[in-house]
């Protein structure tokens, strides 16, 4: 395949299943971007080390085991060559990437997951979804805005939180190109619904600290996760019935 930009596709892996690993790995393989990094957070699954040494991929493993997103991911990102970074969960498969970059952001199109063409801020805090995968961005601005290291927060929403509000252009894949594995016992599957929500509710937190943004604004924004604590997936229409009835 020809590309005109040089994507850097980074595979942060812990422990993932053989199987999907290993898929995951061939499903990249196949578009053959620029180079693919593949970040080891100190699994102790030797044989799933060994397939990712053997890959011919580069490899890469942290210096502790950081049950994180966003240490690993940010490794890759300093190891990487490209001008574009592009991540893949690596129980995941990425089925295409863009051939030329229109804008600073191409959001992936991934399965089971709404991507509205047209997002926003409110959008974003009242229904939180993963932006992240697939999603191809230039390196300097990953390097700008580094992932945070904890599991206190959504590493994809703050990320993507900070793009929309400053502005940064992006586009969409037009068709879905990236397929979500669920697994049982993945780190997601271990919150309940409600701690979910609180997680949501400080990843708004952190994002108004961050861009410092001022007093009225950041209530608005908390105000709109709070209401997404209260009422989930029914927060937008929520909202939409009080602008109508004139409830600020």
């Amino acid at each position: 395949m020809q590309y005109d930009i040089k994507i850097s596709v980074i595979i942060p892996f812990y422990n993932t299943p053989i199987m999907l690993f290993v898929e995951c790995i061939r499903s990249v393989k196949k578009l053959q971007p620029f180079e693919i990094i593949l970040v080891d957070d100190c699994s102790d699954d030797s044989e799933l080390v060994k397939i990712a040494k053997n890959s011919a991929c580069k490899y890469f493993k942290t210096a502790y085991q950081s049950g994180s997103d966003g240490h690993p991911f940010n490794l890759g990102v300093h190891k990487a060559k490209g001008d574009y970074i592009c991540r893949v969960d690596s129980d995941d498969v990425l089925l295409d990437l863009p051939k030329k970059m229109f804008y600073e952001i191409h959001f992936g199109n991934a399965d089971r997951v709404l991507m509205p063409k047209r997002m926003n801020l409110e959008e974003l805090i009242l229904a939180p979804r993963a932006m992240f995968s697939a999603m191809v961005i230039k390196k300097e601005l990953l390097m700008r805005y580094s992932l945070p290291e904890d599991i206190n927060v959504f590493a994809d929403i703050l990320l993507t939180l900070r793009l929309l509000y400053n502005k940064h252009s992006y586009d969409i894949h037009e068709t879905v190109n990236y397929i979500y594995r669920k697994r049982e016992n993945s780190i997601q599957s271990s919150y309940s619904l409600f701690q979910h929500r609180l997680r949501q509710l400080q990843t708004v937190a952190r994002f108004c600290f961050l861009e410092n943004i001022d007093t009225q604004k950041s209530m608005h924004y908390l105000n709109l996760a709070m209401l997404n604590v209260q009422y989930g997936s029914d927060s937008r229409k929520v909202v939409k019935n009080m602008r109508k009835n004139n409830i600020s």
